[in-house]
């Protein structure tokens, strides 16, 4: 049964001489893999750059829910990136979204809200004027929100800290480890309210960052099986320190 649907592509590997396979976050069947033949001959009509990670696409797929690979039939560029394939820092937080969505969507079923969020990242990071340095910090906190976790940061205090074990604030010392600094309680609780143009604003330094995204990624592995480790990490420290 053929199928239009729209996607962003999270994982590319190659297979055999001409064919790619890839993960594809797409708006009418959640996470799906896709094959495509001959892409990668000399005479094809699809460039195989389209196939890369992060590519925003509009797809004509064979649809079997009995397959755990279907076919792509057709497949077009639904935004072509302008900065991000072009500017280190950028395609950096690109990855590192790409890196943190593959860990955590799973479903195979559609989620317009969450689709919308995660190919709105990709555009806007690609296309903002504003600085980007503050995003990757900014992105953890408003995803988190569409992966139903829901930060509960009402009743703040000027020394309230945030228990991640819970989701909620506390007034004190909560008797174990699974909480944020008072510094980061108060971050989240901003950056919850705030769209990115404002968040890009915060004055943080590298180490507020740092310590914020490091409390951030405990929030998440705490809540998320198999989080695990980052690789994009790595990288994206290297870019910003």
């Amino acid at each position: 049964m053929l199928k239009n649907v729209k996607g962003v592509i999270l994982r590319a590997i190659n297979y055999s001489e001409t064919s790619i396979i890839c993960d594809v976050y797409t708006d009418t069947f959640g996470l799906r893999t896709y094959i495509i033949n001959g892409v990668r001959k000399k005479n094809s009509k699809v460039s195989p750059g389209l196939m890369r990670v992060m590519s925003l696409v509009e797809m004509i797929v064979y649809h079997n829910e009995n397959k755990d690979i279907n076919r792509i039939k057709e497949i077009k560029a639904s935004h072509i990136y302008q900065n991000i394939p072009f500017n280190v820092s950028r395609g950096s937080i690109g990855l590192f979204i790409t890196e943190v969505a593959q860990k955590t969507i799973k479903e195979t079923e559609a989620n317009a809200g969450l689709f919308t969020f995660l190919t709105d990242m990709y555009i806007l990071l690609d296309t903002t004027d504003s600085k980007i340095i503050n995003f990757p910090v900014w992105f953890l906190v408003q995803f988190s929100l569409h992966l139903g976790l829901y930060p509960d940061v009402e009743n703040l205090k000027e020394n309230s800290t945030f228990d991640y074990s819970t989701g909620r604030i506390v007034k004190e010392d909560p008797g174990h480890h699974y909480f944020f600094s008072c510094a980061n309680t108060h971050l989240l609780a901003g950056l919850l309210s705030l769209d990115f143009k404002t968040s890009s604003k915060i004055p943080l330094s590298t180490e507020d960052r740092r310590l914020f995204l490091n409390d951030m990624l405990l929030y998440y592995k705490y809540h998320i099986e198999n989080f695990g480790e980052l690789n994009s990490i790595v990288v994206l420290q290297a870019v910003f320190s």
